[in-house]
């Protein structure tokens, strides 16, 4: 579909209202843009790790940027997020420190990265949406501000977020979003994809659908795909998909997996059903489908979010049968019908309906109480569904979640039960308001949420799928003994045959033989699905299982305030959970700045500076090293900092090592903190060859360097050329890179110098002879 079928003819504002709306996966915006500018930054290395374990997927992304700019900058991080998804560590790298971020209260986070950059510390901030908590509830949009990246140099930035991925007909879809929206598309000097699948069901097809990224698999057993995928110089035109199947084999059975850190610790536990798939239930003789179609075309619904609500509109409506019925209301600041009521879906009235919706404009804010009262007073008969497509950003009438939401059901159940539609909402766009549509949806239906630019395919057609059939009803787990369990949530809204049930809970004590049985109704049939499994003292095979609770107790805890409103107590415990889980929330943020900072923490020996921040409460700091040394710092008043230079033995060996620090604060109370460094003597050692020994000038000759495994940056030189970056290429199991002869270089035999230094700044060096004729 192009843009071009709704005319657009709105101010040229609004465009510029909706680039900082929308977002990519890691995209750096200089300070005083809203676009992206390679002129000004450009991405140089780009590192992307999946792990699927057991259906929750964890990513990691690893970018470096470089400046190239004569002065430093502020940049804007932006990127957005694949439902469910929440992001579960932030850092970035200061030279060579790296800089973890710590979770913070979301105000208290923001007061301290202005006085840091005030101060010219290294922060970085990273939150959900732009303003406040009631946005960030709305968004998956995430944003982290970035200062200072240096004049001619690079930042390093580091982003891991875990999301659940759902089963649907037995099939799986994981998409990392790279594609870019409204920005122009990346460029990544080198990108590095690996991936690991693990499943406790067995697997039945496995496929890479992202055609720019082509997979390689190394590995692959019934319960475990290995693969990764490497590249120089690669446009990000398209997100990093791939796609799975369970084995229908292996539907009603249950399968357990436990994470405990300590036997102090409490267990935690998922229990995860795949349920048997079934066929719809055929309808009564004389029962029809009726749709009511509501499709936002405000202002919000534009680019890539417009093409999207078209594409399920239009397959809804080809799906239906003329034995059903159906309108189209197009609703922004008003509502518009296609017919006055609910018309036979016979093949002539479908592309009306479409013609229709395509000779409309986009315009008005979005008057979502407006159109779903419109929705309601249609006349409907047989099998009664409303389907909503839209952002649900609501700017006229009832805009509050909560009221919209509470309004939306009084009003649906003052239809006689048979009358009441299935409210199926599918979002769309980054910035949708999930909340609210989770909360409308909740009327006897269900929902699904894309991205502005991920594949559609997927989630479409599984979504639409499930209209004429039931989901399993009455889902619950049994746990045997109870009294060993608490606090346990499912961690799937609806769930349909052919799809995964799974809860998260806690244990208190280890046991050698725990009951879990599942029980509901799939058609009308009675299910029962049961399974024993050990709770041990320790397991650390599931890293990620305790934060999988702690999101879903969270969800549980949001899910309270926007339909009760917020308190104290639910917010302070989402905080808690948020610090202690590692994860951001509406309420909090990730701040990446040092609070001590051993300057270099790779040294080699000698001597370096120890450099600590504190508040102002603290008096006295004292430093303990490793070997034998204690040392008092001063207090440099005018850097607010404490300070003290210490000597690293010449004969210590290269290792890691941890110096203590006690801290004493105006009323005695002493803290102990405990920060590393590490010592790395050995010179990287460099061997290096080139493809060619003779070349002519204006040719490209390939450098292949053999480097030991702690060197950080590997260069070549030439006269009269700028230098190079070599990179590995696992092919050729060397580091790589091509380097341009000049084309007025004069004949002669010139020498290319190989350099490889490591983060403690030891330099191997090697020279090879290249004869120019």
């Amino acid at each position: 579909m192009s843009i071009a079928l709704l005319p657009f003819r709105a101010a040229s504002f609004v465009v510029c209202a909706a680039s900082l709306a929308f977002a990519n996966a890691g995209v750096l915006l200089p300070g005083d843009k809203e676009q992206p500018d390679p002129a000004i930054f450009s991405l140089n290395e780009m590192t992307v790790e999946i792990v699927i374990d057991n259906g929750t997927a964890r990513v990691q992304i690893h970018q470096i940027f470089e400046n190239h700019t004569a002065l430093p900058q502020e940049g804007t991080y932006r990127f957005a997020l694949p439902a469910k998804a929440t992001i579960s560590d932030f850092a970035v790298w200061e030279d060579v420190t790296r800089i973890p971020g710590v979770i913070l209260e979301r105000r208290r986070a923001g007061e301290i990265y202005e006085e840091s950059k005030a101060e010219a510390i290294d922060p970085g901030l990273l939150q959900m949406g732009e303003r406040d908590a009631d946005e960030a509830s709305r968004s998956q949009e995430f944003s982290a501000k970035i200062v200072p990246i240096p004049a001619f140099g690079t930042k390093r930035i580091e982003i891991e977020y875990q999301h659940p991925v759902a089963v649907e007909n037995y099939q799986s879809e994981l998409v990392v979003p790279l594609k870019p929206d409204l920005y122009g598309v990346q460029t990544a000097g080198h990108l590095s994809v690996t991936f690991e699948l693990r499943s406790g069901h067995p697997l039945a097809d496995f496929r890479a659908m992202a055609k720019s990224y082509p997979l390689q698999i190394r590995e692959r057993t019934p319960n475990l795909v290995k693969a990764d995928f490497f590249a120089d110089n690669i446009p990000l035109r398209e997100d990093l998909a791939v796609r799975y199947t369970l084995d229908p084999a292996a539907a009603d059975t249950l399968r357990v997996i436990t994470e405990r850190e300590a036997p102090q610790e409490p267990g935690f536990f998922q229990a995860a059903a795949l349920l048997r798939g079934g066929t719809p239930q055929p309808q009564a003789p004389q029962a029809t489908r009726t749709i009511v179609l509501l499709f936002d075309n405000s202002l919000s619904m534009q680019w890539d979010k417009l093409e999207r609500a078209f594409a399920a509109c239009e397959a809804a409506l080809r799906r239906l049968k003329p034995p059903d019925s159906f309108n189209v209301l197009l609703f922004n600041s008003e509502v518009t019908a296609f017919a006055p009521q609910p018309r036979p879906a016979i093949p002539q009235n479908i592309e009306q309906a479409l013609d229709f919706i395509r000779n409309s404009r986009i315009r008005g804010g979005t008057d979502l109480q407006k159109a779903l009262g419109a929705a309601l007073t249609q006349s409907t008969s047989g099998d009664p569904y409303l389907l909503l497509i839209s952002d649900g950003g609501a700017t006229e009438g009832a805009v509050q979640n909560a009221k919209l939401a509470a309004w939306y059901t009084a009003e649906w159940r003052k239809h006689p039960l048979a009358k009441r539609p299935r409210t199926l909402v599918f979002g769309v766009g980054d910035d949708a308001n999930q909340p609210l549509l989770k909360m409308l949806a909740a009327n006897n239906g269900f929902f699904e949420w894309v991205r502005s630019t991920e594949p559609i395919e997927f989630k479409l057609n599984a979504f639409l799928d499930k209209i004429g059939r039931e989901p399993v009803k009455n889902l619950g787990l049994t746990l045997t003994p109870a009294a060993d369990f608490d606090l346990v949530y499912p961690l799937e809204d609806v769930r349909f045959p052919g799809s995964v049930a799974s809860w998260a809970g806690r244990y208190k004590k280890p046991l050698a033989d725990a009951a879990f049985t599942v029980r509901g109704v799939s058609g009308r049939s009675p299910l029962s699905i049961s399974t024993k499994a050990a709770l041990p003292e320790t397991s650390a095979d599931h890293p990620y299982l305790p934060r999988t609770w702690a999101k879903a107790r969270v969800d549980a805890l949001l899910e309270k305030i926007e339909r009760d409103g917020e308190d104290r107590a639910s917010i302070d415990e989402i905080i808690r959970l948020s610090k202690q889980y590692k994860f951001v929330t509406p309420y909090t943020s990730f701040l990446a700045v040092p609070r001590a900072l051993l300057r270099p923490r790779v040294i080699r020996p000698g001597d370096p500076v120890l450099r600590v921040k504190t508040d102002e409460s603290i008096v006295s700091v004292i430093a303990l090293f490793p070997f034998g040394l204690i040392k008092p710092l001063r207090y440099l008043q005018a850097e607010n900092t404490w300070q003290a230079r210490f000597l690293a033995p010449a004969d210590l060996a290269d290792g890691a090592y941890q110096v203590r620090l006690i801290l004493r604060d105006h009323d005695g109370q002493v803290y102990r903190e405990t920060k590393s460094f590490v010592i790395a003597s050995k010179i990287p050692t460099v061997r290096a060859r080139l493809d060619r020994a003779r070349v002519r000038p204006g040719d490209t000759v390939r450098i292949a360097a053999e480097v030991s495994s702690n060197a950080r940056t590997i260069t070549a030189r030439l006269y009269g050329t700028l230098p190079i970056q070599l990179h590995w290429n696992s092919a050729a199991r060397a580091n790589i890179g091509d380097l341009d002869v000049p084309p007025n270089l004069q004949p002669g035999k010139y020498a290319i110098h190989i350099t490889a230094e490591d983060i403690a700044h030891n330099i191997g060096t090697e020279e090879v002879s290249l004869e120019v004729w």
